[in-house]
């Protein structure tokens, strides 16, 4: 046989051969998408069996069974199924009340909406969020399947007024945590005297004399004392000094004993019931008697110890 002829027909036979595999791997890929189209079939048939057993009271009534079904007995393509059905999208977020945030507001700037999936809510991730507005002391949120958050938020009590470069509410705790408004009454006390400290970069000493201040307000307002407290001074060397409304006069109270010198600043307005308007300044920072110091009259100032 001739070369050409040689050369013709093993092109031939390569060609077939050829052929015959390009079959072999059409029919193998057949085979892959029947197989591939078979398990998605089963995939969606399992997504629905695992929907109506969630649906079930009992089932329902146990929220972390239903998230460890979801979350890591199904396969991650599976999950998604179900996290993003119509069935978990939430219908209801109930929020507890609050005085001086908006609920719609706080949940907005947390991304917040009716429709999202329940299960793509996280719920430590959400309530830290929450707890970034100066206003929000404390937050948590609850998942209630199938489409119901509960969202719980303490905010914080304004306890006094803290002057610095402007005017900040303080909470229960001594924490500045929010300017006043513009239009904002002052009804509460002011809190004086640690600016110079603050600018220093005195924090510690400025947050102790702080807290003490909110503190001793705090116990006079326990001891139902008959006045209202217009400021409350801090000084380094004399400790806390309180100006009542009225009558106008300084109360003396130092940095400590508080509970014991309030006893004693009511025995002093007791024994000067009707004669207050007297007195210019009752001194506490005695350890057991108070020294009162009547206004001047006749050009000298008198005193009297308690």
């Amino acid at each position: 046989m001739r070369a050409w002829q040689r050369d013709v027909d093993l092109r031939l036979r390569s060609w077939a051969a050829l052929g015959r595999l390009h079959e072999r791997v059409r029919a193998a890929g057949a085979v892959l998408t029947d197989r591939r189209d078979r398990v998605a079939d089963a995939a969606r048939r399992h997504a629905r069996r695992v929907v109506a057993w969630i649906r079930r009271p009992s089932v329902l009534g146990a929220g972390s069974a239903a998230a460890v079904m979801a979350g890591t007995i199904l396969a991650p393509g599976l999950a998604a199924r179900v996290w993003d059905h119509p069935y978990f999208a939430v219908s209801e977020i109930v929020v507890s009340p609050t005085a001086h945030v908006r609920a719609g507001v706080l949940l907005g700037s947390a991304g917040l909406r009716p429709g999202v999936s329940l299960w793509r809510v996280d719920p430590a991730a959400l309530a830290t969020h929450l707890e970034a507005h100066p206003w929000v002391r404390r937050a948590s949120v609850r998942r209630e399947f199938p489409r119901r958050l509960v969202v719980r938020v303490v905010e914080r009590t304004p306890a006094a007024i803290l002057m610095l470069d402007r005017l900040y509410h303080l909470d229960q705790s001594g924490v500045a945590f929010a300017p006043l408004g513009d239009r904002e009454p002052l009804t509460l006390p002011l809190v004086t005297g640690v600016e110079a400290a603050i600018l220093a970069g005195e924090g510690p000493y400025a947050r102790h004399a702080i807290r003490r201040a909110v503190k001793l307000l705090e116990l006079m307002g326990a001891a139902g004392l008959p006045f209202r407290v217009s400021e409350v001074h801090i000084d380094r060397g004399q400790g806390i000094t309180v100006f009542p409304v009225a009558p106008a006069l300084a109360l003396k109270f130092g940095w400590s004993q508080f509970p014991e010198k309030l006893v004693r600043l009511g025995e002093v307005l007791e024994a000067f019931a009707g004669r207050d308007g007297q007195i210019q300044e009752i001194d506490l920072t005695l350890r057991s008697q108070a020294v009162i110091r009547l206004r001047k009259s006749g050009g000298r100032e008198r005193q009297a110890r308690v």
